[in-house]
């Protein structure tokens, strides 16, 4: 399956297996952009914008950070 700037999850975890010990979040877009496009299976011929470039870090600080579950307190718990 051909990659693109919509697949922000995917592309994200290809770009960590690829660059794990790159902070993505610090990168300029221009460089996020050109490591994107080196992925394996990566065929969008189109220009990202801003938004598709916060979306691919966004997934990519998600895949760094994961967030907790909620907790719940068990006198709350019907």
């Amino acid at each position: 399956m051909a990659l693109t700037w919509s697949d922000v999850d995917e592309l994200a975890q290809a770009l960590e297996k690829l660059y794990p010990q790159t902070d993505l979040s610090v990168l300029e877009y221009e460089e996020l952009r050109q490591m994107a496009e080196s992925v394996d299976g990566f065929k969008d011929q189109s220009v990202p914008d801003d938004d598709d470039l916060e979306a691919v870090i966004n997934a990519w600080i998600n895949i760094q950070f994961p967030e907790e579950p909620e907790k719940i307190n068990s006198e709350d718990i019907d």
